[in-house]
């Protein structure tokens, strides 16, 4: 099942039950980036279009166990002239298990305009050269995306450094690029702290918080770069800070997240 079937099963109700197959889990949970493109999806069938997503926060609270029915909530926060804030959550055995809360806006005239950077694109894609999934020992929804590392290391490889820079899209992506893909794909890496992990050990990501830049029109074909840099990791968490560009180096989104490191 592809992301974008996954995300047509989102319709316009303040409530619904859903499912996913454990071909997009991470572990014994979803994807994370799964389960908050589901619930972006439910706040944008009820944003107008002229209102653009600016910023997108998610507290991952729970595991979402696959095959197993989960219900997603819609909540409308509050509607002013140019902007709406609405959130959502999954809740699964009575239990709530993502929160999320997005901000959308109209543009607006004003005389401050500093241009969105570009980056210098280090490397092209290499379609050939991608992250392998290997049942059992790769998280499931590896086998939905094709992840080209091209700056850094394989976790659990003892390395030094924690900053990781690669490509990045899913697989059988039919549909023009949207914030869902973009907000999903950016959680699709593992952390990055995981290559100076010495064994395999588990991390979580446990808050994260996206500034949504800019999105130009992007063919289904086309790879997002991502580049992770580690602020800090000390008493068993780390904090993330990733810029995610485009193939020209146009900058669309930054990104911070907070990890728990069990090792």
């Amino acid at each position: 099942m592809t992301f974008d079937t996954l995300l047509a099963s989102v319709t316009g109700e303040n409530q619904q039950t859903l499912e996913f197959p454990a071909s997009w889990t991470q572990g014994r949970t979803a994807f994370g980036g799964l389960s908050c493109a589901l619930a972006l999806q439910s706040m944008l069938k009820h944003c107008d279009s002229d209102r653009i997503l600016r910023s997108f926060s998610a507290q991952f609270i729970g595991p979402i166990a696959p095959d197993t029915p989960f219900t997603l909530t819609f909540h409308h926060l509050r509607e002013g002239k140019s902007s709406n804030q609405y959130s959502a959550t999954i809740e699964q055995h009575g239990q709530v298990c993502l929160s999320v809360q997005g901000l959308f806006a109209k543009d607006r005239a004003s005389e401050v305009e500093v241009p969105v950077a570009a980056v210098t694109v280090p490397k092209a894609a290499d379609a050939e050269n991608c992250l392998p999934y290997v049942e059992n020992v790769m998280p499931a929804f590896f086998q939905n995306v094709d992840l080209n590392l091209t700056e850094g290391n394989m976790p659990y490889s003892g390395a030094e450094r924690t900053d990781l820079t690669g490509w990045m899209r899913f697989k059988g992506q039919q549909q023009q690029y949207d914030w869902t893909h973009v907000i999903a794909l950016i959680d699709s890496w593992p952390p990055s702290q995981l290559q100076a992990f010495k064994q395999p050990a588990p991390a979580s990501s446990m808050s994260w918080h996206v500034e949504c830049l800019t999105l130009p029109q992007l063919a289904a074909s086309q790879w997002l770069g991502l580049h992770v840099h580690t602020t800090a990791a000390h008493n068993g968490y780390a904090y993330e800070d990733a810029t995610v560009y485009s193939e020209s180096g146009q900058v669309l989104a930054r990104s911070k997240q907070t990890v728990a490191l069990f090792a």
